[in-house]
């Protein structure tokens, strides 16, 4: 019995670990929690740039002036409140998790915004999806 026991357990383990591997969010360790954080902050970043993207092609070319210098300000401001965020941390190993966590957070709100523009209401004057000049 024991020797089925062992067995059985060797196997279930077996099993679990390439689904581990292949999903760092499952993992316990701290290089776990980093890559997953980063994986988050990755597909947010993706999603940011793909409406800013949208964006850019929908509108005129003074408001494309005005997205750019907005978006170029913005990008530090972000880095750098997410740098104070992960400032608790520095040094340690939940450093890039944090700063990543942040990152994302940030980063999908700002997605938000840029979507938000490319719905514009009508009548809403303040819209940037609608300036076309």
């Amino acid at each position: 019995m024991k020797r089925t026991l062992s067995g059985g357990l060797t196997a279930l383990l077996i099993a679990a670990g390439p689904a581990r591997a292949a999903d760092p969010c499952a993992g316990a360790n701290q290089m776990d929690l980093n890559a997953c954080a980063g994986a988050a902050y990755d597909r947010a970043d993706a999603a940011m740039n793909q409406a800013y993207t949208r964006l850019m092609k929908q509108i005129g070319p003074k408001a494309k002036d005005g997205l750019r210098a907005v978006q170029k300000a913005w990008l530090p401001f972000r880095d750098a409140s997410c740098a104070l965020e992960a400032m608790g941390v520095a040094g340690g190993s939940m450093q890039p998790q944090v700063q990543a966590e942040c990152l994302a957070r940030v980063t999908t709100a700002r997605t938000a915004m840029l979507n938000g523009y490319l719905a514009c209401k009508e009548g809403d004057v303040t819209c940037v999806g609608r300036f076309g000049e």
